[in-house]
């Protein structure tokens, strides 16, 4: 997949969020005028992960994007987080979306070398466990999260999951610090709303 094609699929994705929120129409222009830079081979899907995150956002979910491609660059599978619309599913972050997806669709592909999945923030350690089961050989994050990111710990998984994941790479996309900054901006739109369902639901089951 050519970077034009990147580009056509992200802009198509872009048109169709028309928000009343301000910083998710900022967001919008934004991603919509940024130039890949040809010196970060992860740029173009980076930022296509940034717009799927901002989608997220825009539909009353947490803003993270994902994509998963195959050995050849061809984004094969797209999603983002779906935990609290249409309706509450506590599984459904971008990761799990986009992986429950592509099991779902090639239940005839039995190894995932050469797959890469590119997700705009971190994986969480729920994320990082399914991600290491799967068997993806590349998880690359636009923007690292310090506060619920699980990857660049895996030494303090159990030793099962370390041994799994000695032949995966998790690392930080080779992509502009602008894409990772917008990354954890737009996560950030919704995010203290989303958490505060979180510890009241939390609450209630206490």
């Amino acid at each position: 997949m050519d970077i034009q094609e990147i580009r056509e699929l992200g802009s198509e994705l872009l048109g169709k969020i028309d928000s009343k929120n301000e910083k998710i129409m900022t967001w919008k222009q934004w991603l919509s005028k940024y130039r890949f830079q040809p010196e970060y081979q992860d740029d173009p899907y980076a930022w296509l992960t940034d717009v799927l995150a901002l989608k997220s956002v825009d539909s009353g979910n947490y803003g993270v994007g994902s994509i998963l491609i195959n050995a050849e660059g061809k984004v094969i599978v797209m999603g983002h987080n779906l935990v609290y619309s249409p309706y509450f599913r506590s599984d459904l972050h971008g990761e799990m979306v986009v992986v429950n997806r592509f099991e779902k669709e090639h239940p005839e592909i039995t190894t995932l070398e050469g797959y890469t999945l590119y997700t705009s923030l971190e994986s969480c350690p729920m994320c990082l466990i399914r991600l290491i089961s799967s068997g993806i050989n590349r998880i690359l994050y636009a923007a690292a999260d310090s506060i619920a990111g699980m990857a660049n710990s895996i030494d303090l998984l159990p030793p099962l999951w370390k041994d799994l994941s000695g032949r995966q790479v998790f690392s930080r996309a080779r992509c502009t610090e602008e894409l990772s900054n917008a990354a954890t901006e737009i996560m950030l739109i919704n995010a203290e709303e989303l958490l505060e369902i979180l510890r009241k639901r939390a609450e209630l089951g206490s």
